[in-house]
């Protein structure tokens, strides 16, 4: 398995809710529907958490996709 962090720069999130309801295993909502990584360290800035399953490239999908290009994945 990899290990991976996934980061969120949540100030320029716009809430299309697309990760956190294609993938509730990485991502969710906060009350303002602004995303942030599950089981992560998160600011109002910015959210960051660190996984050892075996969904990196399904979490790179869901990076691609975001429209607001604010997700980010790194292989540790």
């Amino acid at each position: 398995m990899v290990k991976y962090k996934i980061t969120i720069n949540r100030d320029e999130c716009i809430a299309c809710g697309l990760c956190y309801s294609d993938d509730p295993e990485h991502f969710k909502a906060d009350d303002s529907d602004i995303s942030m990584v599950v089981g992560g360290e998160t600011t109002d800035d910015l959210s960051e958490g660190h996984f050892d399953d075996d969904e990196i490239e399904n979490v790179r999908d869901i990076a691609s996709e975001c429209p607001a290009e604010i997700i980010h994945v790194t292989e540790e």
